[in-house]
């Protein structure tokens, strides 16, 4: 296994390379749990919808020093994802999606489908997302593999809804919602911030142009980790890297990861990060980054 390892601020950012390793090997979270003395957020998958320049759908795995695991969003490649960082979905405590499009849900079915049949699953798995997520998993499963919600009996699955301004406890991280823009209604994507335990704080900006709630989600968290899918508008309802140079001042995170990449992004992050003069350590993404805060 290959380690790199550099300071980034106040933050210990460490890639592991786990290609080749067999499935379910003890991983990098598997191997240090038991001495973090804060959050640990590992990046299962960093590109944008089309896996751009061959890398995974953005998600993200955060491990808090109390011993649990909360996936954020959990698209196509992130069973395949958590593989290759050496976790096992057994290992995954609670996931929670920023919104529900595909490419950041997609992988739903395959997680239960690995849970009933391949490695079986006892432990409760508790899922949360943005209004309309019971419904619309229940859709994706069925229409995958014809099995039901209430189907699913071999373990417990408790799938809650959370609203912009509301709060929840998912084992045992605080998860707060902020209205994101990027879908139409009925349809309320969220911001989220994930606070753990001893009150470290990581936010997710998930798919979002910029907008109130992605400052408020970001406003004191140790880290955010937001979108950044092209370099210039036009991107639809995303960021872009010119956008974000101009918004340097509104952001009160701690420190800056950009994530959900597009490949011309990807072509020239470092050039970008080397000459961005952002006020707070920023870094890009990739897949199998691991950052301790």
């Amino acid at each position: 296994m290959i380690r790199r390892s550099n300071r980034l601020g106040g933050i210990t950012c460490s890639f592991r390379s786990s290609r080749g390793r067999r499935r379910y090997a003890p991983g990098p979270g598997r191997a240090v749990i038991g001495y973090l003395r804060g959050v640990k957020v590992t990046v299962v998958g960093s590109a944008d919808a089309f896996n751009a320049s061959g890398r995974g759908n953005s998600c993200y795995l955060v491990e808090g020093a109390h011993g649990a695991r909360l996936m954020i969003d959990f698209g196509p490649t992130a069973l395949l994802g958590l593989r290759h960082v050496g976790v096992s979905p057994n290992d995954v405590s609670a996931i929670a999606f920023t919104h529900l499009h595909g490419d950041h849900m997609g992988g739903f079915p395959a997680l239960i489908i690995d849970a009933l049949y391949d490695v079986p699953r006892t432990a409760a798995l508790p899922v949360l997302g943005p209004p309309l997520t019971k419904h619309t998993l229940g859709v994706l499963l069925d229409t995958a593999y014809g099995i039901a919600l209430d189907e699913v009996t071999d373990f417990s699955l408790e799938i809650g809804e959370l609203a912009p301004g509301e709060t929840r406890l998912l084992a045992g991280f605080e998860v707060r919602g902020f209205a994101a823009d990027h879908m139409s209604p009925p349809h309320q994507p969220l911001c989220l911030r994930v606070t753990d335990p001893d009150g470290k704080s990581v936010a997710f900006s998930g798919d979002t142009r910029f907008c109130p709630g992605l400052f408020e989600a970001a406003d004191g968290a140790d880290l955010l980790v937001a979108e950044c899918t092209r370099l210039a508008p036009p991107a639809g309802h995303h960021c872009t890297w010119e956008e974000w140079t101009t918004r340097w001042s509104q952001l009160r995170a701690r420190a800056l990861l950009l994530s959900h990449l597009g490949t011309d992004v990807r072509e020239r992050s470092a050039e970008l990060q080397r000459t961005a003069g952002a006020p707070l350590p920023l870094r890009f993404a990739d897949d199998g980054l691991a950052i301790e805060v």
